[in-house]
């Protein structure tokens, strides 16, 4: 009897059961296995466009349309669906302009989507999640209030979309300029790099600020600065984009 205390016992325990975990997940995570009818892609894209050009209006209104909800990470995951086409069209155009083998193309697919979009990303927000998180970032008034970790993965998706403008669509529409001459590939290939690198924590600072009970966050920042030292010293001779050419994926 001791063994068995705290178990479900009847049939209607084990739906409550299961009722329980299903709630358990994130909201994001049960849309995303319901009716596509559901999923809102006309604002995934608005934001898209926004972010490109209009980043802090579209941070702007995350913050209104997220406070209407009393929570801060997505409910709708339209977002990040579009995201993983974007990526997997342009690993397949990337292969074909390279000629790489199926497997090589598979090969780079799996390197865009899984290491540069989902560990890259999961890396950071776990990072930040575990830094923010902590009192010193936050009012005194508001130490009980939590970082989600979904809102940190947010961020990265919200930010990764300007490199994938410049490092997987606009640099491979620049590469006839690039091939032209060696020193200007270098110094258009490792402007890509640099700019993509140093926006994407410049847009991780506008998301995290959008959160009115932390302070003292001007450190995410910081890696921007970091990225405009490497980049003023790789126009010296380390190619950027020739290090981390797709072709490697051959």
């Amino acid at each position: 009897m001791g063994v068995t205390r705290g178990l479900p016992r009847t049939l209607n325990d084990l739906q409550d059961v299961a009722i329980s975990n299903k709630k358990s997940l994130p909201l994001v995570l049960r849309r995303l296995f319901k009716n596509p009818k559901n999923l809102d892609f006309e604002t995934a894209m608005w934001e898209m466009i926004n972010l490109i050009f209009h980043p802090r209006k579209a941070f702007r209104s995350f913050y209104y349309q997220r406070q209407t909800k009393n929570r801060w990470a997505r409910d709708d995951p339209s977002f990040f669906i579009l995201q993983i086409l974007l990526l997997t069209a342009t690993s397949i155009v990337w292969s074909i302009f390279y000629g790489h083998s199926f497997m090589g193309g598979l090969k780079m697919m799996i390197n865009m989507i899984i290491v540069d979009f989902f560990l890259f990303g999961f890396t950071v927000a776990t990072i930040f999640w575990a830094i923010l998180n902590r009192n010193f970032f936050k009012f005194k008034s508001s130490r009980n209030m939590k970082v989600e970790w979904a809102y940190c993965f947010d961020i990265h998706c919200d930010s990764f979309l300007i490199v994938w403008v410049l490092l997987y669509f606009l640099q491979f529409i620049l590469l006839p300029v690039i091939n032209l001459h060696k020193w200007i590939g270098l110094f258009i290939g490792n402007t890509l790099y640099a700019i993509s690198f140093c926006h994407y924590f410049i847009l991780s600072f506008y998301g995290y600020s959008q959160l009115p009970f932390l302070k003292n966050i001007d450190f995410i920042l910081l890696p921007s600065l970091v990225g405009i030292v490497i980049y003023l010293i790789s126009l010296f001779g380390l190619n950027l984009a020739k290090t981390f050419s797709f072709d490697n994926f051959r």
